[in-house]
């Protein structure tokens, strides 16, 4: 699985967001705006129907225009919500002898301006003074923080630091697209606070997605972002409590570490001493995040002796998700399986019985 975070250098809106002078024609509100250098993050409230609704995103550095795009929502309906996340790509145009940028957002109808915001930021503010986010990272199961203050208490100190206060926002992105989110209000940060996000639907196998994490301190007044990509892969992990190998056979568990499911086999392969090498194999069940199965083999075929054991947990391509390695003794060789043979008074037992009973319907009917 390909997982690449990325941290997106601190900054925040310096005046806050605000309206921008035009004449606003209604039936949109910008509910939410934030940018730094790295994206921008708008959500609209529309409070009418609207044929032909747009969302433009622009970002200057005094007067030169160093980006601008349009999202065609087409047609919205009253009450509908609109979140768009735009990522700048124009990072080669900050310099931190710049003194501020200007990000903008426009809601329009055709060319009627419905509603608009901006808010200015630094390539350098001070962020999250009190707290320290440790860690952000998000796969194909879930998305994880780890946060601690900056100054926590220590040993032996009497008096605990005054908590940091947050609200985290969570989104997840397929392209610019928002297709998960979830807010947490008045997080107090004592001394760590961790959370882990399970993704609640299927996820598309070798497709890229962006979890997106905002952090809004309650004191300073300040929101920082930070994201994480990664490649949607199939996970399986071999629980190795839950194994048992001996000379009649072994049995495995295992379970689902990410939502696009898994399909597969898992194998079991025996080596000898001497190098030889039997292979047994058994189809598992469709795993996603959280579920389990296990898997049993009985040995067929095995002579008396030593052995190395290895179980590998294999998808439909031949990729190997997870192995286990272990020994085994055999005290007594373990024969072939025969397939039982019927005889053939049994057959012509059966047939006897089967025309006996069609004569007994038949004769009743009469």
């Amino acid at each position: 699985m390909i997982i690449v975070c990325s941290w997106i250098n601190p900054a925040f809106a310096a005046a806050g967001e605000k309206a921008i002078g035009e004449e606003k024609q209604g039936g949109a509100v910008i509910t939410d705006f934030f940018s730094d250098h790295e994206l921008a993050d708008a959500t609209v409230q529309f409070e009418k129907p609207l044929e032909n609704a747009s969302l433009v995103f622009t970002l200057n550095s005094g007067k030169k225009l160093l980006k601008s795009e349009t999202f065609l929502l087409g047609s919205v309906e009253k009450g509908q919500k609109v979140t768009k996340v735009l990522f700048w790509g124009v990072e080669e145009d900050f310099r931190e002898d710049r003194d501020s940028y200007k990000a903008q957002v426009f809601v329009k109808n055709g060319s009627e301006n419905m509603d608009s915001k901006e808010l200015s930021f630094s390539y350098r503010n001070p962020a999250l003074l009190k707290l320290k986010l440790v860690d952000f990272s998000a796969d194909s199961e879930k998305a994880s923080v780890l946060m601690s203050l900056t100054n926590p208490a220590g040993f032996g100190s009497v008096q605990l630091p005054e908590p940091g206060v947050v609200d985290l926002d969570l989104k997840l992105l397929s392209g610019t697209d928002v297709i998960y989110s979830e807010k947490q209000k008045n997080i107090p940060v004592i001394n760590t606070y961790y959370n882990a996000s399970y993704w609640p639907f299927l996820l598309e196998k070798g497709k890229n997605y962006t979890a997106l994490l905002k952090v809004h301190s309650h004191s300073p007044d300040i929101t920082t972002a930070y994201r994480s990509d990664f490649i949607a892969q199939e996970k399986v992990e071999i629980l190795d409590f839950d194994i048992d190998v001996d000379e009649y056979g072994a049995s495995v568990t295992i379970v689902g570490r990410s939502q696009v499911p898994f399909d597969g086999i898992v194998r079991f392969v025996l080596t000898s001493e001497n190098g030889e090498a039997q292979v047994f194999e058994e189809t598992a069940d469709i795993l996603t995040a959280g579920k389990e199965d296990t898997i049993g083999i009985i040995w067929q075929g095995i002579p008396k002796g030593d052995y190395n054991v290895k179980i590998y947990v294999l998808n439909l391509e031949g990729e190997i998700l997870d192995s286990h390695e272990t020994v085994l003794r055999v005290f007594e060789s373990v024969p072939e399986a025969n397939p039982v043979e019927e005889s053939p008074g049994t057959g012509f037992l059966a047939a006897m019985g089967i025309i006996l009973c069609a004569g007994v319907l038949s004769g009743r009917k009469k």
